[in-house]
């Protein structure tokens, strides 16, 4: 079975009950300008969510995502996620990025290949984000992404 979530700043949430929330670390910043981190919400969507921005709970719409994972349950979700907080520079320190950031997603997302993009995905099957035209859906298949929909 399909489930759908959210993941978008809990400042944005118009709607909804949190299935999940993930604290901010210090609301540190990177280069001064970008929040690296700060309080995360993760929020049931319908089944449809994923090509139907109308029901994205959180404006802008552009400010969040939605992902789909199949027969797990929102445990598996939830730690994948926290794991997602930190990733691995060039001299193998974990540092924080703003893992809910669409815009710092997608670049993460289309800079990795193999077992780091399968290692990013883990659970998740596909990641939906907002776009001038509706959906574009992000997914991969033996280490390589498939981008599907509007640009």
């Amino acid at each position: 079975m399909l489930s759908v979530y959210g993941v978008a700043p809990s400042e944005l949430l118009f709607q909804g009950i949190p299935d999940a929330e993930f604290p901010a670390f210090h609301g540190r910043s990177l280069g001064g300008a970008v929040v690296v981190d700060c309080k995360v919400s993760l929020v049931k969507l319908g089944s449809h969510a994923l090509g139907d921005l109308q029901s994205w709970i959180w404006k802008p719409a552009a400010q969040g995502f939605a992902l789909a994972l199949e027969n797990q349950p929102i445990a598996v979700l939830k730690n994948h996620l926290r794991r997602m907080r930190t990733l691995q520079d060039e001299a193998g320190q974990n540092r924080l990025w703003p893992w809910f950031d669409p815009r710092y997603l997608k670049l993460v997302l289309r800079g990795l290949e193999g077992d780091d993009l399968v290692r990013l995905f883990g659970p998740i099957q596909s990641f939906a984000f907002a776009s001038e035209d509706g959906v574009q859906l992000f997914s991969q298949h033996d280490g390589c992404l498939k981008v599907k929909g509007a640009s």
